[in-house]
């Protein structure tokens, strides 16, 4: 189904626990929700309230949400979702651990990528050197 979010349910999430958000649907109270520092990932923001329109049909079961391509990517409990300015992925609870290790060796490496370019180094010869990261 579609999502419309706001302000008061953020509050009513972060009151339970919850750190965050992400929404296959409509955000509204943009700014509001800023102030709270609740993150809310959400496919398009609207100006929809959402009485009316919503209701919780479960809780802990895997969810279906359109992927960047417009297939459907499935979201279980237990899985850890990463998601900033530039969107959103899903790492299945299995892989987190093998995930996790991984991005940290390859932030290391974008980190000396870093060090070495602003002491002169070219990127061509950076990426040479560490390859495509």
């Amino acid at each position: 189904g579609i999502c419309y979010f706001g302000e008061l349910i953020a509050l009513g999430m972060k009151e339970r626990g919850c750190v965050g958000a992400l929404i296959d649907g409509g955000i509204r109270d943009v700014r509001w929700i800023g102030e709270h520092q609740f993150p809310v990932f959400a496919r398009y923001k609207t100006s929809v309230q959402s009485i009316g329109r919503w209701k919780v049909n479960a809780c802990q079961v895997p969810v279906y949400m359109r992927g960047h391509d417009g297939g459907n990517v499935i979201v279980r409990p237990g899985d850890f979702i990463l998601a900033d300015e530039d969107g959103a992925i899903v790492i299945p609870v299995e892989h987190v651990h093998t995930v996790l290790v991984e991005a940290e060796r390859l932030t290391e490496i974008e980190k000396n990528i870093r060090k070495e370019i602003a002491n002169g180094l070219t990127l061509a010869e950076a990426l040479k050197k560490y390859g495509h990261v």
